[in-house]
């Protein structure tokens, strides 16, 4: 409404002609508009830190679904039922209070319809109400994504210490708006859709034959599968299976090189069986929180639950690469030996 006061009101003092007017009407018309303004997506990142702020001072899961959506959501609340089980200094770093600064907004048209947009930022440690030290150089991408009463962040992944030098540049249109890629369009022969499967398929092989770039989260994710069997003692079978993710949300956008940055969710579940009738599994600490009862009882089988977000590149050529992999415990299955 404000550039059509100003066109209307320029046109009367300069006499442009009926046809001129009508190619500025056409030009106002075609402009393409945001999603929503930065402005208003500035107000959205304020809301989301003060209430996320808010839930993690509470330890509060109700509260933190005003904040919070998706996997990420499910992997907070989840970690607020660990917290019996967790160090105390842990947890107070991990829910001190917090800001995002350095912001850079990435809003797609509101043609596109994407219901998403998508923030470049770092963190820093909120004190005496205003933003203080950096936690570090790291980058992060943030998604919010509209739900039917406002926005949820519903992705936070970070590119980290010398991996910061791949923050690939977000293409924008004319109108500087983020191009928004098609999560099922190859680009090469990958789409940013696959990087959940390649993601998880780390965890169920060690990533053999992984078409990933060797990054360190790729080296990480494999050494859950490498590592399986320390501590066993040959008394227990351990696997990891793909699950189904638990939002199974891929967002994309378009690099200005001609790739694209992809954040999206996935899932993967940790069977541990016992090998035979003298062999049983004892539950971690951290595992206890989430069994109802006899967490403490010999068990025969117990299942891990993980939730995961993860942050990849799809190179213009279609190679991809992963650069941070989030994981939590979300849900944890046990059954008792036949004797308890």
């Amino acid at each position: 409404m404000f550039a059509a006061a100003v066109l209307s009101a320029a046109a009367s003092l300069t006499g442009c002609s009926t046809a001129d007017k009508a190619a500025e009407h056409a030009g106002a018309a075609s402009a393409e508009k945001p999603l929503l303004s930065k402005a208003e997506a500035n107000k959205t990142i304020d809301a989301y830190q003060k209430a996320n702020n808010q839930a993690n001072a509470k330890r509060s899961a109700s509260l933190m679904a005003k904040a919070e959506g998706g996997a990420v959501l499910a992997m907070d609340q989840a970690y607020f039922t660990q917290i019996p089980a967790l160090k105390k200094s842990d947890v107070a770093r991990n829910l001190a209070p917090f800001v995002y600064v350095n912001r850079t907004f990435y809003i797609p048209p509101a043609s596109s319809k994407a219901n998403w947009f998508l923030v470049r930022t770092q963190g820093a440690h909120l004190t005496h109400g205003k933003p203080g030290k950096l936690w570090s150089k790291d980058i992060r991408f943030l998604v919010f994504k509209r739900s039917g009463d406002g926005w949820r962040m519903v992705v936070a992944r970070d590119f980290e210490g010398s991996e910061v030098a791949k923050v690939p540049h977000i293409a924008l249109d004319k109108a500087g708006l983020m191009k928004v890629a098609d999560p099922d369009t190859n680009i090469g022969k990958t789409a940013p859709s696959q990087l959940p499967n390649l993601v998880t398929d780390l965890w169920v092989t060690g990533g053999h034959n992984t078409p990933l770039t060797a990054t360190s989260a790729r080296r990480i994710g494999s050494s859950w599968y490498n590592e399986r069997n320390d501590n066993l003692d040959d008394h227990a079978w351990v696997d990891f299976k793909k699950t189904a993710p638990h939002a199974g949300d891929v967002f994309a956008a378009n690099t200005a090189d001609g790739g694209a940055l992809v954040l999206s969710d996935s899932a993967v579940d940790e069977t541990f069986l016992a090998k035979d009738l003298q062999s049983y599994i004892n539950l971690g600490d951290s595992d206890k929180p989430f069994v109802e009862h006899t967490p403490d009882a010999h068990m025969t089988k117990v299942v891990r639950h993980y939730v995961q977000t993860e942050l990849g590149i799809i190179s213009a050529a279609g190679k991809p690469a992963v650069y941070s992999i989030g994981t939590q415990l979300t849900k944890v299955d046990a059954t008792p030996t036949p004797d308890v």
